[in-house]
């Protein structure tokens, strides 16, 4: 996750009405619609990326935040480990004992990628906390 990406996500649920639960987005009356429904004021996590990144980020941003969530280590890129890591977060944020708060505080506490793509060693970028 690059900083500009966890800001506009801290930013999608500033307000605890604009997160939701037991659907990927809700309507002002509280009703289920897609995450991408000009309707929507409220997002699940995994519909809030969806929203801001479009759904090919979004799936690259699953597997990191299981991973940051749960400590799994799935891999990058195939179908089997975005769909895995993808549940995991629906799980995650429609758990009985998950709250608003809660969620705030794994966006918050999420590493963020310096932005370089490669060192001049010809290794990955390691991730920063910018907080």
């Amino acid at each position: 996750m690059l900083q500009h990406e966890k800001d506009q996500l801290l930013t999608l649920f500033e307000t605890r009405n604009r997160w939701c639960k037991g659907s990927e987005a809700r309507d002002a009356t509280g009703e289920p619609v897609l995450y991408d429904d000009d309707c929507a004021v409220a997002w699940d996590l995994t519909g809030g990326l969806c929203h801001l990144f479009g759904w090919r980020r979004a799936c690259q941003l699953f597997v990191q935040l299981d991973r940051h969530i749960t400590g799994r280590k799935r891999g990058f890129g195939t179908e089997d480990d975005t769909v895995t890591a993808m549940s995991a977060l629906l799980d995650f944020n429609d758990a009985a004992d998950v709250s608003y708060e809660r969620v705030l505080e794994v966006v918050q506490n999420m590493q963020v990628w310096s932005g370089a793509q490669i060192h001049s060693s010809g290794q990955p970028a390691q991730a920063v906390d910018r907080d």
